[in-house]
């Protein structure tokens, strides 16, 4: 199987990301299996600068 672009992973996590965290999570999984050791390096930073994983106004009551 061709290896995906990074980039392609990137769009759809970041299309995802605000919208169901179900689905973003097993998209996110998708990537890792796909995606090469070295590209993999590069989506964890990718996520983590992006902090796509908080919520962007949660209120605690």
């Amino acid at each position: 199987m061709p290896a995906v672009p990074l980039s392609y992973y990137q769009d759809v996590l970041d299309r995802i990301s605000h919208a169901d965290r179900a689905t973003f999570r097993k998209e996110l999984r998708k990537a890792f299996r796909q995606l090469l050791p070295e590209q993999r390096d590069e989506l964890k930073r990718w996520f983590r600068t992006a902090c796509l994983c908080r919520p962007a106004a949660e209120s605690k009551r």
